[in-house]
């Protein structure tokens, strides 16, 4: 017969899933470990789009990292990057657990490898300064009447 820290822990578990090694550093990574990570942007980075010039370059400098998405950041604002995944036929996943966080300085995504790397920097604007590009020509909302009808048209 298991003892009552066994039984308890066997519990546990089926309640509440396995205890996570290294929840926070799970948590600021999607699910995976820092020395994995090749890339962070934060959820504002994602819905700003800014950093899509340098999220292209990573993935086509590393052919065989895949990324994982955070949910909260919005389908709207990870429509561009999982238009580039898939252009680049990468692997990818969504998360959207509340384990994961929905706040701007939360990870919005990271390009991630199978095993340990330990690169750095990883954040994307310390890795790609010069990459702060100004909002994509598709992805801008135009302004005037002509450039609405234009844009509509070109769609």
């Amino acid at each position: 017969m298991p003892d009552k820290d066994e039984l308890t822990s066997h519990l546990d578990n089926a309640m509440y899933g396995p205890p996570k090694l290294h929840p926070d550093e799970q948590r600021q990574y999607l699910g995976t470990f820092r020395e994995r990570v090749s890339l962070l942007m934060s959820i504002e980075q994602v819905q700003q789009g800014e950093f899509q010039t340098a999220f292209k370059q990573e993935l086509t400098a590393h052919p065989v990292y895949q990324v994982i998405f955070n949910g909260h950041a919005g389908m709207a604002s990870l429509k561009p990057y999982l238009t580039i995944a898939g252009q680049l036929q990468r692997a990818f996943t969504i998360v959207q657990d509340d384990f994961y966080g929905d706040q701007p300085k939360n990870s919005g995504l990271v390009v991630i490898a199978k095993t340990a790397i330990d690169v750095n920097p990883i954040k994307v604007e310390l890795k790609y300064p010069a990459s702060k590009d100004a909002q994509p020509e598709e992805t801008k909302t135009p302004t005037s009447f002509w450039e609405k009808i234009k844009h509509h048209f070109n769609q």
